[in-house]
């Protein structure tokens, strides 16, 4: 197997509460794992390998046989749902809960949600100009002209 990053060109990623949360910003599709998945998934974006984590889960008290094809398709979904990249990372430890793994059976899931798309993609950074940083034009926020050269009128612009 491999280490991977987060592609972070794309994804935002949080994890709270056990639970990762990682969103395509130029989708708005957000992806959700159960408790296992995320552990692992923090696992790798810590910059442990594959191998590594799948040594650590196989130590665990009734781990499943069929772990390295769990692992290798959870992965593989990851790949290509391109939350995470092939690359090169710090061989961080695997820290891993034997608890959370055989209260989720050994699952390792992740879903796609793409519920909250329009709100995600209603971002109004979208909206900023490179100028003026973090605070918009006014005509960005109103697109009536006349309001515009009132509202400019009154600022003194």
């Amino acid at each position: 197997m491999a280490t991977y990053v987060l592609n972070d060109e794309k994804m935002f990623s949080d994890i709270a509460d056990g639970i990762a949360i990682v969103i395509n910003s130029e989708t708005g599709i957000y992806y959700g794992m159960n408790g296992f998945g995320t552990a692992v998934f923090e696992n790798i974006l810590n910059g442990a390998d594959t191998e590594d984590i799948l040594a650590e889960i196989r130590k665990m008290p009734d781990a499943p046989e069929d772990l390295p094809a769990r692992l290798t398709a959870f992965v593989a979904a990851l790949a290509e749902k391109e939350l995470i990249l092939a690359g090169q990372t710090a061989g961080g430890a695997v820290n891993l809960d034997p608890e959370t793994a055989q209260n989720d059976a050994f699952a390792l899931e992740v879903k796609e949600y793409d519920d909250a798309q329009e709100l995600l993609l209603a971002d109004p950074i979208h909206e900023v100009r490179e100028e003026t940083g973090w605070t918009p034009e006014k005509d960005s926020l109103e697109t009536d002209e006349d309001a515009v050269k009132a509202k400019k009128a009154k600022s003194g612009e």
